[in-house]
Formats: structure tokens, sequence, C-alpha cells
């Protein structure tokens, strides 16, 4: 059984798949492997590699294919020079842009995806932003809704005129404070109408991953104090996330749902 891999940015493994099949292209030539299979080695263990992360970490198939191209792509262009260097060719300019534009793609490739995965750095959004210091901007990609989630929310949309008859309060304490793959502490208070604690209340509280149901977690919070129900929580990934909180009182059942933003 393989040992748990931890979980690392697309950035980090293509860029390090990078590093690995130049390294063993170059140490294979030293070694006198033919230029062909110095190539092939360099592009296809850094590939098998990263199955094996991915056999941990799925991100789809997607991401799966972007490895392929750009470490084949790689091998390629490493088979290539290693080619004119042992026939000590000078490299024509026509081969030398292609290159050039593929290193471009590779690295715009990546700023994109850390802007997408993390959001414009803080330094940058100063600038380029409209008052970032005014409030919290997240920056990178949301997601999409899970379609399985979809029926759930028409549901609570259809249960916000019986709840606002009851008349609870419900706030959500030290979610801005949690950080991806960090235990924190959060906490529900509930208060009735007339801003007195419910007690003895069964409170549980849903957290779903935005594009990747297989990150939801489920959770029931213990009361700690009249009103408060609390418990330590851990969300594997930074991004966007839907919460449902349910109340259970009696024959009373309360629902209620937002939006969390998840640090790094």
């Amino acid at each position: 059984m393989l040992a748990m891999i931890p979980e690392i940015s697309m950035t980090e493994t293509l860029f390090g798949g990078l590093i690995l099949a130049a390294a063993l292209f170059f140490i294979s030539r030293r070694l006198g492997l033919p230029n062909f299979w110095a190539g092939v080695l360099g592009g296809m263990l850094p590939f098998l590699l990263y199955l094996v992360y991915a056999s941990q970490h799925w991100a789809g198939g997607d991401v799966l294919a972007i490895h392929f191209a750009v470490y084949l792509a790689n091998a390629g262009v490493l088979s290539v020079f290693g080619s004119l260097q042992q026939k000590k060719q000078s490299m024509h300019w026509a081969p030398r842009l292609i290159i050039a534009f593929f290193i471009f793609l590779v690295v715009l490739n990546a700023i994109l995806l850390s802007i997408a995965s993390r959001g414009v750095p803080d330094m940058l959004a100063q600038f380029v932003l409209p008052n970032p210091e005014k409030q919290k901007v997240h920056t990178a990609f949301p997601g999409t809704v899970p379609h399985d989630k979809n029926k759930s929310y028409q549901g609570h949309l259809a249960r916000v005129e019986q709840q606002r008859e009851l008349g609870w309060q419900v706030s959500l304490q030290g979610a801005q404070t949690l950080q991806s793959r960090q235990a924190g502490a959060i906490a529900i208070v509930l208060l009735d109408r007339n801003g007195a604690p419910i007690e003895a209340a069964e409170v549980t509280l849903g957290l779903w991953r935005v594009a990747n149901s297989r990150d939801d977690r489920s959770l029931t919070l213990q009361e700690t104090a009249p009103g408060r129900y609390q418990s330590e929580l851990t969300l594997p990934q930074a991004g966007r996330w839907l919460a449902e909180i349910v109340i259970r009182k009696e024959d009373v059942e309360f629902r209620s749902q937002q939006e969390l933003f998840l640090d790094n």
C-alpha cells in the first residue's frame, strides 16, 4: 500500500516534472544512453510519477492531459537539443523561436494556474484592484456548483419563507480565520427571535467543496455554552466552499446556507 503523498500545487508538479526531466536527460546522456532513449526516459518517468501522485490527489482528466502534453513536448525539445549538440551543429533560428514560444506558453500557463488556485498576489492586487484595503477581495477561481447539490440548494430557497416566521438568529463564527490544511475552531451561535439562546439543539455543519464533492465535510457541533455550538475543523483546500447549517430542535428543522472563501 502506497504511503500518503502530501498534496502540492499544479504549478509545482509541472515545473518540478520539467526540472526532473531535464536532469534525467542530461544524466542519461552522460552515462552513455542514446539521445532518443534519454528523451523517452526524461518524458515518461516524470509522467509515471505524476500518475502515482494523481492516484491519491485526482485533479481531473484535463489536468492529467496538460501534464502529459507538457512532459512530452519537453522530451521532444530535449531530444532535438541533444541531437544538435551531438552533431556539433548550431540550431537554426526557426527551431529556437519555436522553443522560446513553448517556454513562454509554459510560464504563462503556470502564472494563470497560480492565479486561478491562489488568487492575485496581495502586492499586485493593491495596484490593479479597486479599494482592496477596504474589503476582502477573492480573486481565485471559485469553481462551479456541483450538479448533485443543485436540488438541495433549490430546497433551501423554498424553505426561506417558512424559516423567516421562526425568527431564529444564526451566526457562524471562526470561518474567516480558517486556513487550508490547518485545524481551526468553528462555532455557531443560535438565538431565538427575542435574542435568547436556544439550548439542547442538534446542530450539524455541512461543507461543500465547489466543483469537487470528494472534499465535502460534515460534522456535528457540541454545545459548549447556552446557544453556542462548537467543533474543530480542518479543510484540505483553499477557495470557495458552500456551508450549510442544519439545526433540529424537537419537531423544528432550520437550515441556513452561506459561502465561505478559505485562504491558503
